[in-house]
């Protein structure tokens, strides 16, 4: 609106038939519209830069999340672990520890949210370059369980890993780094801790809880 004001007050002035006086006033306006225009143009560019970097923080924070619960059912141990232990989790896993169905759902199920983040937030993504390569890395877990293609234990690590770095950083959160997991935190990755971790029950049903053995 103000860029149509601004032309119409200059095409008045060097094309209108009008006296000098009433000129130099659309002059002033024609400029005072532009730089009205100008200031309203970066005030909704700043805007929306600001909108989209909460939206990728809040995209990234979540999909940091899910990722955590996914993490805790594979390896345990305490649900209560920090970034850090999170991240040592993912380098320490090793190649026989199991993946049952419900945990590849897991990974599966954050693989298919990245997807929907790519389709659905590309115009956010854009200022966000390195989240959206974190989102299209973590889409490849959708084939966590597919017959035809040889499943990377390690690249599936270096998957995981690297995304811990990369939405941390997204997030505003110091970087991950790896640590000595403490004595109690031991890794209990049995398809039987899983699944109670899980659902709740052990796999014949009963509620009675795994306790974890602290030597």
């Amino acid at each position: 609106m103000f860029l149509i004001a601004a032309v119409a007050s200059l095409y008045f002035v060097y094309h209108g038939h009008i006296s000098q006086e009433t000129s130099g006033v659309l002059a002033n306006l024609g400029t005072g519209f532009i730089g009205t225009a100008l200031t309203v143009l970066i005030v909704d560019w700043l805007y929306e830069r600001r909108r989209s970097q909460d939206s990728c923080r809040s995209i990234a924070m979540s999909v940091l999340q899910e990722l955590d619960h996914a993490i805790w059912v594979w390896q345990g141990d305490s649900r209560n672990f920090d970034l850090d232990e999170l991240y040592s989790r993912i380098l320490q896993a090793e190649e026989d520890d199991p993946i049952p169905a419900y945990t590849q759902n897991l990974f599966m199920r954050l693989a298919t949210r990245c997807v929907g983040h790519l389709n659905l937030k590309k115009d956010d993504l854009i200022l966000q370059p390195k989240l959206a390569q974190t989102l299209k890395n973590l889409s490849r877990l959708e084939l966590i369980r597919d017959v035809n293609r040889d499943f990377d234990f390690h690249q599936f690590k270096a998957i995981l890993a690297t995304a811990i770095e990369s939405l941390s950083e997204t997030c505003d959160l110091s970087q991950p780094k790896s640590i000595q997991l403490p004595i109690t935190a031991h890794r209990i990755t049995s398809e039987e801790h899983q699944h109670y971790r899980h659902f709740g029950r052990q796999i014949d049903g009963s509620q009675q809880p795994i306790w974890t053995p602290f030597n």
